[in-house]
C-alpha cells in the first residue's frame, strides 16, 4: 500500500475526536432551525462555525451586561 495516495481528509482528526472541542445541544423552534441551516448554507459556513460565533457573541453580551450592572451597584 502506498501511503502517498492517502486522502488527506482521512488522516485529519474530526472535532468530534478532538479533546479541545465539546458538543452542545438544545431545542429551538423548528422555523429558527430551518432559517439557521439556510443562512449557514448561503454563507458557506458550517453550523459548528456559526454556533461558535453565536455562543461567543452571547457570552460577551451577557458578560458585558453583568459588568455594567455591577458598576451601577457600586455607584
Amino acid at each position: 500500500m502506498n501511503s502517498g495516495n492517502l486522502d488527506p481528509a482521512a488522516t485529519l482528526a474530526t472535532k468530534r475526536d478532538d479533546p479541545n472541542y465539546s458538543q452542545v445541544s438544545g431545542y429551538i423552534p423548528k422555523e429558527i432551525a430551518l432559517r439557521f441551516k439556510v443562512v449557514c448554507t448561503e454563507q458557506e459556513i458550517t453550523q459548528s462555525e456559526a454556533l461558535e460565533e453565536a455562543v461567543l457573541s452571547w457570552i460577551e453580551k451577557r458578560t458585558k451586561a453583568t459588568k455594567q450592572d455591577r458598576g451601577k451597584a457600586k455607584s
